[in-house]
């Protein structure tokens, strides 16, 4: 292979600006959205008198733990490494729950 392929072979793979920018922010409305829809449907079961349901706490709280830690890895915020850690203990507690049909 000469130069030239190599160079647009590169660019090729590689994601731009733009491309990074789009990803970025389809994670962030995704992490956003999912704990939202599972806080929904969380609420409904409750009211409808269904109880509280382990498993979407867990998958919310999972979320949360790992969109707070990435942050924290980042920017060493106390406050995400807070909030990352309140938030793997009610995944935890609750994956406890489950196992042990505590709720």
């Amino acid at each position: 292979m000469n130069r030239e392929e190599i160079l647009s072979k590169v660019k090729r793979e590689q994601l731009d600006e733009r491309e990074t920018a789009i990803i970025t922010n389809a994670l962030g409305i995704s992490t956003i959205s999912v704990p939202i829809i599972c806080v929904l449907f969380l609420i409904i079961r409750i009211v409808r008198g269904d109880g509280i349901i382990s498993d979407l706490i867990v998958i919310t709280a999972a979320q949360i733990f790992a969109y707070e830690y990435y942050h924290y890895h980042i920017d060493k915020s106390k406050l995400r490494l807070i909030t990352s850690i309140i938030s793997l203990t009610i995944a935890i507690a609750f994956i406890y729950m489950y196992l042990f049909n505590i709720m």
